[in-house]
């Protein structure tokens, strides 16, 4: 059984545990056009689209239907705006990949994922509030683990990623700069390709994926500590989500808040299955040094708040206080 296979076996018996299969409200007959970032190679659009448009069909009884399309259709970085003039309905995505429109969502990778406590503390619509400016409506924010970076070859003597070129997203260019790295902008396509040739030295990603995408062929080690967790969005084109029944928008964010909480559940076991995956493949775990493990926990913290206030700085200092009044950031 494939990767993907064993993930979709693994989420229905959970659910299924857990009861959360029964039917919802009546919702009206419906095809929600569903745009992805990944393909079925990352986890998380297993995880999270893939286990939303199923909770979505299965809660309606069939009557709402989310065909799914993903990168190879639209470039990932090319995505919200599709969404945002009706194209596509609804998109699962991240913040960091249309940063061009909107920074705020970025510093919630810093949060604690728990989403019955960002839900409490206003996180959640304060983020709703804040996409509808922008023509979208938030169903989910599913939460996954840490960020981490797999290299090519062991770390230089100095500890850090001196001399080395480094993929990742504007977020965590700061956390790569502060550990000596170069940064480097790569669509997830191109990483496989680019650490084989050596075209960049390590890659940052979410814990899951790179058993997926098998970066572990053209790789040697993971580094740790991880640092914060990956928020992910599922968010619908406003005036579709307006034409919706009351009752299909009550299915939408009801299947959406189970979503977040299933996710929290079974994704810390996903991610000490991909570690375990990793060490079998032949790759080694490097932990950084105190000093090393320090900077770089302070400057991935510093450097998704940057990001996250370059468009929208009030929006996400007010966003970044609810956050530490809430004891849900040490930042």
């Amino acid at each position: 059984m494939n990767t993907v296979s064993r993930l979709k076996g693994a989420l229905t018996a959970a659910a299924l545990g857990a009861g959360i299969l029964a039917a919802g409200p009546a919702a009206q007959a419906e095809d929600l056009k569903f745009l992805t970032s990944w393909n079925e190679n990352y986890q998380g659009t297993v995880g999270m689209a893939l286990e939303y448009k199923k909770l979505v069909e299965e809660a309606s009884g069939g009557s709402v239907q989310m065909p799914i399309s993903g990168p190879d259709v639209i470039p990932p970085f090319e995505q919200l705006q599709p969404v945002q003039a009706g194209v596509f309905d609804v998109l699962y995505t991240h913040g960091a990949y249309h940063a061009g429109t909107t920074t705020m969502l970025i510093g919630m990778d810093t949060v604690d994922p728990d989403p019955a406590k960002r839900r409490d503390a206003g996180l959640w619509d304060a983020i709703d509030a804040h996409y509808q400016t922008l023509g979208m409506k938030v169903l989910a924010l599913p939460t996954s683990g840490g960020v981490h970076t797999i290299c090519r070859d062991n770390l230089p003597a100095s500890g850090d990623f001196q001399g080395f070129k480094v993929r990742g997203t504007p977020p965590v260019h700061p956390m790569i700069e502060a550990m000596g790295g170069t940064p480097v902008v790569l669509p997830p396509a191109e990483i496989y390709s680019s650490l084989e040739k050596g075209v960049i030295d390590c890659a940052t990603w979410p814990m899951l994926g790179a058993v997926g995408f098998k970066w572990f062929e053209v790789t040697k080690t993971f580094v740790r500590p991880a640092t914060g967790s990956v928020t992910h969005l599922i968010a619908m084109n406003l005036d579709k989500w307006n034409s919706l029944s009351p009752d299909t928008q009550t299915l939408l964010l009801d299947q959406g808040k189970v979503l977040e909480e299933r996710v929290r559940a079974i994704f810390t076991d996903w991610e000490n299955e991909e570690e375990a995956r990793l060490l079998k493949e032949g790759m080694t775990e490097t932990q950084l040094d105190d000093a090393n493990a320090a900077k770089l926990v302070q400057a991935h913290a510093d450097g998704y708040w940057t990001i996250a206030g370059k468009r929208d700085t009030d929006r996400a200092s007010a966003l970044r206080e609810m956050a530490k009044q809430a004891n849900l950031i040490g930042q």
